[in-house]
Formats: C-alpha cells, structure tokens, sequence
C-alpha cells in the first residue's frame, strides 16, 4: 500500500497568557478610581468650607434620620442667619448622637456663602476633615499599585 504525503495541518495560534491581565488592570484602576473621586469628594466639603466658610450661631431644629442595614445614623439639622440676613434650615454633613446635640442647643457652626446648605459644626471644623477622606485615598492608592503590578513584565520559567 503506498503511504499518501500528508500536509499537517495548520496549528491554531497560541492564546496570549497577556490578555487576560488588562482585565485585572482595567477593574483595578477603575475601583482606584471611585476610591480616589469619594476621597476627595469629601475633602473637597471640608476644604470649601475651611477656605470660604462663615461662622454663624445656629439653633439645633431635630435630626434627619438615615437608615442603614445595620445601624441609624443622625445627622443635625441647624436653622440659622446667613452674614445677609436670610434665614437657613440646612442637614449638617457630618453625623452627631441627637442625646449629644438635643434640639433647641445652640451651636456655633461654620457654612458656605454661596451654598448655605453646606453647613458643618463649628467643632467639627476644628477636629479636620476625619478618617475617612485618608483611608479611601490609601484604598485608591493600593488599588492604582495593584493595577501597576500587572502591568510589571512577567518572569518565564
């Protein structure tokens, strides 16, 4: 029997072990990203109000309750007088115990001119912007190493 040549066949290429890195880059710098944009969303309150911020006597008008899965958090409402006379009612952005600030207390509080909404306690103001402006950045941090690792060549074995 005569033996017929055979062509062998061409071979599928190889898959690229690469491409599925930009998938952990892309997700790891998209979540750095979110991280860093809350981060300084809520330092950019704080540094707004520190830099422009006027001092009024306010007067504690309740809370606004906000529900969580696990726990309530409430946020003082103060009414007071702007530097031009009008009169505010605005939710602070920063959480107090309602034993703590009972309503009626009068406050010394911190807003913003050009939007009285953005109201802060005084004491509040003096203690900083908080933790969590710097653990969202340090998360947003690591998140963005994270990605630039995968961006690292590769050793062969």
């Amino acid at each position: 029997m005569a033996e017929t040549p055979t062509t062998p066949l061409p071979r599928p290429p190889a898959a690229n072990p690469d491409s599925g890195r930009w998938v952990y880059i892309v997700f790891l710098a998209a979540l750095g990203g979110v991280f860093g944009w809350f981060a300084w969303s809520q330092a950019d309150t704080y540094l707004a109000l520190r830099g422009n911020g006027q001092r009024a006597e306010a007067v504690v008008a309740g809370h606004q309750e906000s529900r969580g899965r696990r726990s309530t958090t409430w946020y003082p409402v103060f009414r007071f007088a702007t530097a031009d006379g009008r009169s505010v009612e605005a939710t602070s952005g920063v959480s107090a115990d309602p034993a703590a600030l009972p309503r009626g207390r009068r406050v010394a509080v911190v807003y913003d001119p050009a939007n009285p909404a953005n109201v802060r306690q005084a004491a509040d103001m003096e203690a900083g912007p908080g933790a969590t402006p710097w653990i969202l950045g340090g998360l947003a941090v690591l998140m963005f190493a994270a990605a630039g690792a995968f961006l690292l060549p590769r050793r062969r074995a």
